[in-house]
């Protein structure tokens, strides 16, 4: 076990040379050429990063390790070191991801530890590092339960360092890498991320992959980035100060504990803990389905409108 944990604190090492030197180089440019109005987010989603490492310092690595570890003696396969084996891993881990992602917003416990990463107003590489200081309760979720279907905690933590670095990759800002139509087909763009963070309504709750963007079309919650819709990052009608640590960590769990509060039946308190955001006891409330749907239901008629239109034009071109 002392093995793998060296291995993969060189790992770690190597990959956060790697995303540091892009962080600061982008940072650097953003600065220059003024595309960012302040460099406060990027301090607080640095100090975000190294509180959430703290406890992977001390605890993290070998419980988690001594879980994975656990779990692999009880596996149904044994899969090997076979290189399709690491690229099966790859998807797995990806997939997992994916679902773990999905409970992140659909579970407002973990919203209100996920959220945190939302709360930027500015998309660039460093937003990659705002994480809940609480982030160990959720973050492992992806990598526990890999080992019992055969995948060797040793394989499993090299792919994550890889899909890790891949997911700073997708937060650069849109100044250096805009849609690109024909990659999004399978992996998880910076574009498609962009729509992920995004607060309008027709973007909300979408594109939960961290590399591909098959997980998504496959279960119905993809969507490409439109251009009539530039995408406003945050979370949605939220009076967060993206530029302030405690208001970046604690405010969703305020928002949380004041909903409970004022529920009389402790059924109605613990249904806030596991209901998407938007749930109330009164009248069910308002999520952000139903927000997506009435704003996709207003950019399809607006659409259908657009074309109607745009065939009268022709039509009435030709018979000149």
């Amino acid at each position: 076990m002392s093995g793998i944990v060296k291995l993969f604190n060189n790992l770690s090492g190597v990959f956060g040379i790697i995303a540091l030197v892009l962080i600061i180089l982008e940072w650097g440019i953003l600065v220059i050429t003024k595309t960012i109005k302040s460099s406060k987010e990027g301090w607080v989603n640095i100090l975000s990063y190294m509180l959430d490492s703290i406890p992977y310092i001390f605890l993290g690595k070998i419980v988690i390790l001594g879980i994975m570890t656990w779990v692999y003696e009880y596996r149904i396969f044994t899969l090997g070191f076979d290189w399709y084996i690491w690229i099966f891993a790859y998807f797995a881990y990806d997939f997992m991801f994916y679902l773990v992602h999905v409970l992140g917003h659909q579970v407002r416990f973990f919203w209100c530890i996920h959220g945190v990463h939302h709360t930027a107003k500015e998309m660039k590489l460093t937003v990659a590092a705002r994480t809940s200081i609480i982030g160990f309760i959720y973050f492992p979720l992806t990598v526990l339960c890999l080992p019992i279907f055969g995948f060797d905690p040793f394989m499993i933590f090299i792919v994550e360092v890889i899909a890790k670095l891949y997911g700073v990759y997708e937060h650069i800002n849109e100044k250096f890498i805009g849609k690109q139509d024909v990659l999004e087909k399978l992996f998880v763009t910076p574009s498609v991320h962009r729509v992920h963070h995004s607060s309008n309504p027709i973007y909300l709750d979408r594109n939960y992959g961290e590399t591909f963007s098959i997980w998504d079309k496959i279960f119905g919650t993809f969507q490409t980035e439109l251009k009539e819709e530039k995408p406003i990052y945050g979370v949605m009608g939220d009076n967060i100060d993206s530029e302030s640590f405690s208001d970046t960590q604690l405010s969703l769990w305020k928002d949380l504990w004041r909903d409970m509060a004022s529920a009389p039946k402790l059924l109605d308190k613990i249904k806030y803990l596991i209901m998407p955001l938007g749930w109330n006891h009164i009248n069910g409330g308002k999520t952000s389905h139903h927000y997506r749907s009435e704003a996709l239901a207003i950019y399809e008629s607006k659409k259908k409108s657009e074309n109607k239109k745009s065939t009268q034009e022709i039509e009435l071109n030709s018979m000149k």
